[in-house]
This record gives structure tokens, sequence and C-alpha cells, in this order.
């Protein structure tokens, strides 16, 4: 079998990037926001040589493409430490003049790349690695079709407390799997907003993983099957809207899905900011006058989102538009965003690597003067908050973590 390396734009990417400025790994100009690129190379401290950010990384795969270095175990540690985040992609196309267009903005696209990889890795047997297989076969079995091994049932005794949600509609709440297992009380907050704004919303108790884990780890067998069941779902609940509250469904929904199918969706994607933003636009939350105070908010853009999604401004506007509060901005922000670190299978097989990234972010949160951090993805929120539990008592004292659903419903 040919080598995903080995085929089409894959190929032209690793060998039309021969410029190796290294602004994937070094890249500071504070006139327009850029603080580094690489989470993962400064997170490694001095460990944090050429082959962990993107340049070094592409040397490495024309290696594996010209035969002087086989694939292996060894070599599958070394590419799933990264999160896939894409700010190396960022950094390599952006100019910040609408005037001049870098050349490499038309063929380099990093995460592919990696991807690709991550393919060839598994089909030659060195991946997936050990607690990715075990997600894997989570996800795949009939009893559980979650990441975390949580009997199916599981995922929706948060609904339970919600009656009014409908089996069959055109407006199709997704949960996904993290949200409901491992936070769930954030979902109950979401009811509370949407139940105040008078809307109602189907949720289907046959709803499987998305498969977003088996896509980012570059085991691509495992997705079929749970696709087309949850194509079947939707088709059949009348789904014309599908919203979720996680940013890993949404990129796997309205992305992956149809470049999987060759085809467009029967029906729209939505992420919950997008949901919340039309509704408090539309006068449909009302918040609470007597919950106002002035408090300085920040928002992390979570990948999926932000440099995956283009999904920058809808959060920003739904926290500006919240009383008594004021948005202000991060160090590195919206496509210039440091990753929270759990992205790309690193939080379940390097956990501390992914918290020591995290703590970073915290850290420029804190720096920013914000008294709340707050973003909108389950994976960000719990990975954060891992980090947030390991630092020290006065970074605590000066900020509080909080998803941003949860921020909503606290103030109606």
């Amino acid at each position: 079998m040919e080598s995903l390396l080995n085929r089409g734009k894959v190929y032209n990417y690793i060998y039309n990037s021969r410029l190796g400025c290294g602004d994937c790994g070094y890249a500071i100009r504070p006139f327009v926001g850029r603080y580094l690129t690489c989470p993962v190379k400064e997170a490694k401290g001095e460990e944090g040589f050429e082959i962990y950010f993107a340049r070094g990384r592409m040397n490495v795969l024309k290696s594996i493409l010209e035969g002087q270095i086989p694939l292996s175990k060894e070599l599958a540690e070394w590419i799933y430490e990264c999160s896939e985040c894409g700010n190396c992609t960022e950094v390599c196309h952006m100019t910040h003049n609408e005037h001049i267009i870098l050349p490499t903005s038309k063929w380099i696209d990093h995460v592919k790349v990696w991807d690709a990889l991550r393919r060839d890795l598994v089909e030659a047997g060195f991946a997936p690695l050990d607690h990715h297989e075990e997600l894997v076969q989570y996800m795949n079995n009939d009893d559980m079709k979650n990441p975390y091994g949580e009997d199916k049932a599981k995922k929706f005794e948060w609904a339970k407390e919600f009656p009014n949600i409908k089996n069959k509609g055109e407006f199709v709440f997704f949960a996904g799997c993290t949200m409901p297992l491992r936070q769930a009380d954030t979902l109950k907050s979401m009811m509370k907003v949407l139940q105040s704004s008078g809307m109602e919303i189907a949720l289907s108790k046959d709803e499987w993983c998305c498969g977003s884990i088996g896509i980012r780890i570059g085991e691509y067998k495992s997705v079929d099957e749970l696709l087309k069941h949850n194509l079947e779902i939707f088709k059949n609940m009348g789904a014309k809207t599908v919203f979720t509250a996680c940013a890993g469904c949404y990129r796997t929904l309205k992305k992956d899905y149809p470049e999987l199918l060759s085809e467009e969706l029967p029906f729209e994607v939505k992420h919950i900011t997008e949901v919340l933003v039309e509704l408090i636009n539309n006068n449909k939350i009302l918040f609470d006058s007597a919950k106002e105070e002035q408090i300085k908010v920040t928002y992390h853009d979570p990948c999926h989102l932000g440099r995956h999604m283009d999904l920058y401004e809808i959060p920003r506007e739904i926290i500006a538009k919240i009383p008594g509060v004021e948005l202000i901005e991060m160090k590195r922000n919206r496509k210039h965003a440091w990753c929270c670190g759990a992205g790309g299978g690193v939080k379940s097989q390097f956990p501390d690597l992914a918290k020591d990234i995290s703590k970073e972010r915290i850290r420029e949160a804190v720096e920013s003067g914000a008294d709340i951090l707050t973003t909108s993805c389950p994976f960000c929120i719990g990975n954060l908050n891992d980090a947030y539990d390991e630092m020290e008592l006065e970074i605590k004292e000066k900020i509080k973590l909080i998803d941003i659903i949860d921020f909503i419903a606290s103030k109606i």
C-alpha cells in the first residue's frame, strides 16, 4: 500500500517546504501579537530542539520519504507529541497585510501532513499508542461507544432532569462524550439557558461518539461505522440543524464528516456559541440585573474552533454583551492563540506535557489582568482545570476558570 505521505498534495507540502525560515519555532513579532508558535517546543524547555517544531518535523518527514528513516514505534512516540493545533500553519501563511500573500499559503497545510504520517503509522502497525488504543477500543465497544470506557446509558443521565427534551425534531443537540461523561453540570447549565429562551431541542439517546479521537490519531477505520450511524440517527430525527457544545465534535461534524463522505451534509451544523449569540441578539436570553458585577473576562480560543474552523468573534460577541463584563484579550489571541495542549491525542498519551502547556496559558491569562478565564471547549476546560489544580495558590487567587456556558447561566 502506498504511503499517504507519498500521495498528491501531502507529498508536495513536504517537498515544497524548503524555505526553512524557522518562524514555526521562533517567531516573535510583538507588532502583530505573535509571541512564539509551537506549544510543544516551548513546554519541552531545553529539550525542545529542532524536531519538536514544524521545520524539524518536516525535515524528518522528508527523510522518511527518501527512505533514510523507517517507520517505527519510536517514531510514533515522537509524532504524537504534537497537539495538531495548527499554529505553525498560521505563522507560515500570515503576513497581516491583505496585499502581501505568502506563496506558502497556497500549498502548505502542516496538520494534513501530520495526519498523513499518523495514518501511515496506524496502517504499518506502529500506532495507535497504548493509551490511544484503549480509547479506540472503548469507542468501538457496543456497550460503550465512547472513548471513556463508560456504559452507553451513562451519557444521557444528565438529560433525565429535562423531560421536555424531544426525541425528534428539526433542532437536534449532539451531546458528544466528554461533556455528558465528565462535565454534565455544564450541559445542565446549557439547558437552563435554552429553556429560559423558550427553545426546544431534540436529543437521541442512541448517538455514538463522533469519532474525533480516531481521526486525530489517524485511526480512520474506526470512524466509518460511527459516522454512518450518527448520520442515520440525524436523518431519522428529522434534523435540519445539529448543534453541539464540544469544539471537537463541531469540527468533526462540520468539517471531517463532509470530507470523509465527499458530499455535503443534509443539515446545518452549529456550535453552541452560534446558537447562544443568536438568542442574545434576539433578546431571547435576558440577563438578571441583580447578578450584574463589574468584572474582567478573557477568552481562550480553542484550536478546533479557532484555527481549525475560523470561529473567533462570536464567543467574544457573547461575552461583551453580558452586562458589567469587560472583555480583555490575552497577549496571544485569535489566530495567534496559545494551544491548551489537550488536542491531537496529547492529553491521553502525554498528560504531563498537556498540563505544562495549559499552565503557560493560565499564566498568560493572569498577565492580562482578567478575573475570569473562559472558553468553549470541554477538552480545553478539562486540561486547563487539571493544570490549574497543580498551580500555586497565588495564581488561583488571581483568576477563576469557567466554561462560557456556565458563565452565561450564572448571569440569568
